[in-house]
């Protein structure tokens, strides 16, 4: 191989690991430490945080908030905090 096309390889290559570092950057800047997604038996989605201790749970489609709670003490029932909580904003 010549030089000029083993320089191009070795540039190309460089690029394209500061661009994955770039993009991989702005996607955890995104993101929600310690919320932790579950999926309930009927289909239903939930996220709990765990700094705060509360869970959310939304429908299948994530387009509704359906219940939220909090967990005061593991092996304790959680406490609703509201339940249906979108009803309550559209009034």
């Amino acid at each position: 191989m010549n030089k000029i096309t083993i320089l191009l390889t070795i540039v190309i290559t460089a690029m394209s690991f500061s661009l994955g570092a770039t993009m991989q950057s702005k996607a955890a800047s995104q993101t929600f430490p310690g919320v932790l997604p579950f999926i309930t038996s009927n289909d239903r989605v939930g996220f709990f945080d765990q700094t705060s201790g509360r869970v959310y749970v939304y429908d299948s489609n994530i387009k509704q908030c359906l219940f939220i709670g909090q967990i005061d003490k593991l092996g304790q029932p959680i406490n609703v905090l509201t339940s249906n909580p979108t009803d309550t904003l559209t009034r």
